[in-house]
């Protein structure tokens, strides 16, 4: 009945956060004081967990040490004690994701992960907008970080090759750039391609597809079509398979090249 409770408790947490209930029976303890927003207590343990030879290769620790230190920058009442909680989180997201290479805890981290890579997105968003050297480069740096915590988002990796190209490093931009376009050729050839990739996945692609093509839209125009081409078969026209909101956007930027 204890276990029950715990469980129903779970669910509760993770429907009111918005978030796919996860039930992991590895790590308990760090899932029951982070359900408990005891969020300090849990980084700490979770912090020890990663320096401790038995469990340091461990990938759910470094997660639950991201995710309450996300939850601490937050929270005012944690600013004095961990000023650095989000740069925490961010660098902990990307060594989970480092120790877990075949996603094995997919079912507990992408609720997190997405969300988190949807916020840092929106810093970019912000960062590109000043278009100024030093705004690239922090975005560029951001963009390079959201790549490692989702290996398999290509729209994350068009995104910082694009940011490359504007911070003057061509040869990352253009390495990028081939590995993005190869998968997302192959990526055109399945019409159901759209619906295996997360909210923010799709969020990304097609911001990173819009702002690539426009940056070559006047000294590239055919260019510039040649990779809006790419995720056509994604956003020109609504899909059923689509976790994010229609925009009419991408279709007019199409049309009018």
């Amino acid at each position: 009945m204890k276990f029950k409770l715990k469980n129903t408790v779970l669910f509760l947490f993770f429907v009111f956060k918005g978030l796919t209930p996860v039930f992991s029976q590895e790590y308990m303890d760090l899932l029951l004081l982070f359900v408990d927003e005891k969020y300090d207590v849990c980084f700490s343990k979770s912090m020890k967990y990663t320096i401790k030879d038995k469990t340091k290769k461990d990938p759910l620790p470094y997660l639950y040490v991201a995710m309450s230190s996300y939850e601490m920058s937050q929270d005012h009442k944690y600013t004095n004690l961990y000023p650095k909680a989000f740069k925490t989180a961010i660098s902990y997201s990307t060594k989970y994701r480092k120790k877990d290479k075949e996603y094995k805890y997919k079912s507990d981290a992408e609720p997190f992960i997405d969300k988190f890579k949807s916020i840092l997105t929106e810093d970019v968003e912000n960062l590109i907008m000043e278009k100024t050297e030093s705004s690239y480069s922090k975005a560029s740096s951001l963009a390079k970080k959201i790549c490692y915590m989702d290996p398999d988002d290509y729209g994350a990796k068009l995104l910082y090759s694009h940011l490359c190209f504007l911070i003057k490093d061509k040869t990352t931009g253009k390495e990028y750039f081939k590995i993005c376009k190869a998968k997302l050729t192959e990526m055109s050839d399945n019409k159901f391609g759209l619906k295996y990739l997360s909210k923010s996945q799709q969020y990304i692609l097609r911001f990173a597809l819009i702002e690539t093509a426009h940056f070559y839209k006047a000294k590239n125009p055919s260019q510039s079509k040649e990779i809006l081409e790419l995720g056509k078969h994604f956003f020109y026209e609504k899909s059923e398979d689509s976790k994010i909101e229609y925009s009419q956007d991408y279709k007019n930027f199409y049309d009018k090249l």
